[in-house]
């Protein structure tokens, strides 16, 4: 009974061990990092919440999640690298979450990579390169470039600036004001870019829906295009451009010109070409199976 007894209590003192080794952990960590310098973090699911503050310091605080072994925090006078270091064996068997407030100076260049992990961005001014598989992304700030890749998460884009460059599989594409020349990339998801100025550039879906109200700038073309997704562009009454547009059976809808035309007596495409004056943009609205919307705000 004593040998059962000892045997028992060493049993318990292993698992304590364990549990002890794999309990979330907590992290306040800090490092200097110089002017120019750009960070790097790779997370691998949980959370990461990313705002500036105006220290040349770079601060992580947070909880490492079970199954990891490490967070690797390192700097030079290059920039400075962030990683959580996860146990493979464990993480076979348990989601490992991670939840990180990383604080750092608003222009610093940021490249942001996760599998799961959300994404959130405040205050950060300096270029921003952020991908994940299914975690969401949301910046709230003004980034002064933006390049961001999901496959099945949400995006969320407070300010877009001129040459941002947006993908996603599946996930919600979601802009509050474009700022310039954009480029968009869904497949099954929806894009929506609710103001600002869009100066050109590509919105392309497969079966996703495109709503854009932003207003159509004076230099570049700009080419919206869908398979079986419906389209919406809402455009001031006074605007001067050139327009195409075409769906092989769905509708179009014009609020600004001409009825459209069909394409043929054996099938049911309509397209319509027009312009409201001389000068301006062209812009191309396309949709295989989809309606299309040209609506005046």
């Amino acid at each position: 009974m004593k040998r059962f007894a000892k045997c028992a209590v060493a049993m318990i003192a292993a698992l304590v061990v364990v549990g002890t080794v794999w309990a979330a952990q907590p992290v306040s960590e800090r490092l200097p990092i110089g002017p120019g310098g750009e960070i790097d973090i790779e997370v691998l699911s949980g959370t990461v919440t990313i705002e500036a503050w105006d220290k040349d310091v770079v601060e992580v605080t947070g909880t490492l999640g079970d199954g990891v072994e490490e967070l690797e925090f390192e700097g030079d006078e290059d920039g400075v690298w962030i990683e959580v270091v996860f146990d493979e064996e464990y993480h076979g068997r348990h989601e490992v979450e991670t939840d990180l407030t990383i604080r750092l100076p608003g222009g610093t260049p940021l490249s942001v990579e996760t599998v799961s992990a959300s994404i959130s961005v405040t205050g950060v001014t300096g270029e921003l390169d952020i991908e994940t598989v299914s975690g969401n992304i949301q910046i709230s700030s003004n980034p002064s470039a933006l390049d961001v890749e999901s496959v099945s998460g949400n995006i969320f884009v407070k300010s877009a600036p001129p040459e941002s460059d947006l993908a996603s599989v599946s996930g919600l594409i979601e802009i509050r004001a474009a700022g310039g020349l954009i480029d968009v990339e869904n497949v099954s998801g929806e894009i929506m870019i609710h103001g600002g100025v869009i100066d050109g550039g590509d919105l392309e879906t497969v079966s996703g829906d495109i709503t854009c109200q932003a207003i159509p700038g004076p230099g570049n073309d700009l080419d919206i295009q869908t398979m079986d997704g419906a389209i919406t562009l809402v455009v001031d009454p006074t605007l001067i451009a050139s327009f195409e547009l075409s769906t092989f059976s769905g509708s179009i809808d014009n609020q600004i010109g001409p009825e459209p035309r069909r394409t043929s007596k054996y099938t049911p495409g309509k397209e319509l070409s027009f312009n409201t004056g001389t000068g301006g943009p062209s812009i191309s609205l396309e949709s295989f199976s989809g309606t299309i919307k040209l609506m005046t705000r």
